[in-house]
């Protein structure tokens, strides 16, 4: 298994699960994403590695990884995308409610945007993950102003 693989075997180990073969292909799909997947589409890829592996075990894996702070998950009214948590930056991402296309955004504007709001009213945005719905440049120029 490659480190990050293994890294999250361990973390999921700490959390009270075991390490079974059905996770372990799960945990090589999500630990290999370039960009977020529907837990349908994790089970397609994990399935090469383990033909038996059932939908009910991506989404419990997947939820587990979540309860360990690994993996988040973005829901745009369409099905939950989920992507590996990058601990160490910001994670945002621009969902196209029409097409689904995701866009990631950089952290500045977030940044910018929370330090204004607790400026203004002292609340403390909680800032290391943002999703934002609307709709991608290519389906914006299809239909009509908002």
């Amino acid at each position: 298994m490659p480190p990050l693989t293994i890294n999250l075997a361990l973390s999921i180990n700490r959390a009270g699960y075991k390490s079974t073969a059905p996770r372990q292909a799960v945990l090589r799909v999500v630990t290999g994403m370039r960009s977020p997947l529907t837990a349908h589409q994790i089970l397609i890829r994990a399935r090469r590695g383990y033909p038996p592996l059932g939908l009910v075990t991506v989404y419990r894996t997947l939820e587990s990884l979540r309860d360990a702070g690994l993996v988040e998950g973005m829901d745009d009214g369409g099905p939950a995308r989920f992507s590996l948590r990058d601990l160490d930056h910001p994670h945002h991402h621009l969902v196209c409610s029409q097409c689904g296309a995701v866009a990631e955004l950089a952290p500045e504007p977030v940044l910018g945007f929370a330090s204004q709001v607790r400026r203004r009213t002292g609340f403390r945005l909680q800032t290391d993950h943002l999703t934002l719905p609307g709709r991608c440049r290519k389906c914006a120029g299809r239909g009509k102003e908002d």
